[in-house]
This record gives C-alpha cells, sequence and structure tokens, in this order.
C-alpha cells in the first residue's frame, strides 16, 4: 500500500508569508491520520478532505503552532450539518487541558466529548488503520514525543519539536522518510538550550540515524529557507529536501 504525506503547514512557532505552523495528512489504504493541528493547518487540510472523515488525530504537545486549531475543528464537529461529529485524539499531556481553557465552560465538556480524548506518552504505541506509531520522549520545555510510524516495511519519522538526543536518533533509526524540526540557523550553542534544532543539527542527526530521506520543516517564517538547506547539507549527504505547504510525497 503506498502511503501519502501531504504537508498542511510548514512554519515554526508562528506563520510565514502563506505559510501555516505545522500539520501533516498521512494517507493509506482508505486511512487518514492528522499529525499536528498548528494555525491555519486546518485550512489547508480541508483542500483535501473533510474533519469528518479524519479516522484520527495525533498532536505531540501542547504548543499552538501545533494544536490550536484543533479548536476551530470542533466548531465544525459540533455543528455539523448531519449532527455531531466524534473524532479519536491522541495527544501529549496538557494538550486537552489547554485547549480546553480557551473555550467558555459549557463548550469545554463538549470539547471533550467531539475529541474522544486519549494521553499519549513516550513509550506508548497505537494503531491507527494500517499505521502502527510508537512514540518518544523529546527534548522540548513541555511533555513532547516524536514519533515513528511504520507502515508495512516503510518507516516515517516525525521529530516534532526537539532540541536532539539520543532518543530522536532512535525514532529516526534507519527510517525511509524523516520529516525533522530546523527551526534555526547556525550552530546549536548561539541559541537557547532545550528547544529546537538547527539544520546543521538536524543533519547529523539524520546522518547518525542513518535515514534514507531528510525533508526540513518548522522553519522561522522569517528566515532564509536555502540557507537552512545549505547547512544542512553539510552535516547529510543523502537524499535532502524542505517541507513546504500542500507538498507531497508518496512511499511506495
Amino acid at each position: 500500500m503506498a502511503v501519502d504525506l501531504t504537508v498542511l503547514g510548514s512554519a515554526g512557532s508562528h506563520t510565514g508569508p502563506g505559510k501555516a505552523c505545522s500539520g501533516y495528512l498521512l494517507r493509506c489504504g482508505g486511512t487518514q491520520l492528522l499529525l499536528d493541528c498548528g494555525n491555519g493547518a486546518t485550512a489547508n487540510l480541508q483542500l483535501f478532505t473533510t474533519f469528518d472523515q479524519l479516522d484520527a488525530i495525533v498532536v505531540t504537545h501542547r504548543h499552538v503552532d501545533h494544536c490550536v486549531d484543533l479548536v476551530g475543528m470542533f466548531y465544525a464537529l459540533r455543528f455539523h450539518a448531519d449532527g455531531p461529529k466524534h473524532l479519536p485524539l491522541y495527544a501529549a499531556p496538557q494538550v486537552m487541558d489547554l485547549l480546553t481553557s480557551l473555550l467558555s465552560e459549557d463548550s469545554a465538556f463538549a470539547f471533550r466529548d467531539a475529541f474522544r480524548h486519549t494521553e499519549i506518552n513516550a513509550g506508548d504505541q497505537v494503531d491507527i488503520g494500517p499505521f502502527h506509531i510508537e512514540f518518544f520522549h523529546s527534548i522540548h520545555p513541555v511533555p513532547t514525543v516524536s514519533t515513528r510510524i511504520t507502515v508495512e516495511d516503510r518507516v516515517i519519522a516525525y521529530s516534532s519539536d526537539s532540541w536532539g538526543g539520543e532518543e530522536l536518533i532512535r525514532a529516526a533509526k534507519d527510517a525511509d522518510f524523516f520529516l525533522c524540526e530546523a527551526t534555526w540557523q547556525g550552530e546549536m550553542d548561539e541559541w537557547p538550550e532545550g528547544i529546537h534544532l538547527t539544520a546543521r543539527e538536524a543533519g547529523r542527526i539524520a546522518t547518525q540515524a542513518r535515514v534514507k530521506r531528510l525533508v526540513l520543516t518548522h522553519l522561522l517564517g522569517s528566515i532564509d529557507r536555502e540557507t537552512s538547506l545549505e547547512q544542512a547539507r553539510e552535516t547529510f549527504d543523502g537524499d535532502l529536501a524542505l517541507a513546504d505547504d500542500l507538498q507531497n510525497w508518496s512511499l511506495n
């Protein structure tokens, strides 16, 4: 079965010109999985499918550039023309509390009904249709998971927000496709500790993990994207690309 990955949002921390924040649609054998749901991602999602046709949503952490569009999706599900709809939501700790805090008390209760919530932590595994998903601890200021998604003999790894480390290398080991954040440029010691990766460090991690293809994502909307690509090439000599909104890859 072919696995299609569509980028719904590739900007990091805040939107960029014409670029939404983190969101990725995975489709395989009739199953549709939404991975993260940041600012603007659902506008792009609806170019490919409708909210009620999703089979599940995975949210890797509570920062709004990865989850806030679930608030708008909730209203679309709650007031659906055919009656309220419900979706499974697998989310890292604190995601549900953050999102319900943005709503009035009665809406917060309904939000928990519209999204059938399961908390996920490092070490957990879930199966959603053909997708087998493993969760790994990610170094970030709030509870965050990286994901390793297996479909038959293909592996897609997603860093989420990360400062790197051995757990991210484990998550990405021998992956066919590694979607890795590269928020910053330059060297890691030029930036605050424990938050994000530079493009060079993303390349180093991809090399250590022996991934087949590295795709940089979560780039700040204000930086020069080609510079990030050039810096990643200094540390990774494999198949390398930048994620862009509405871009699609098919893994056969």
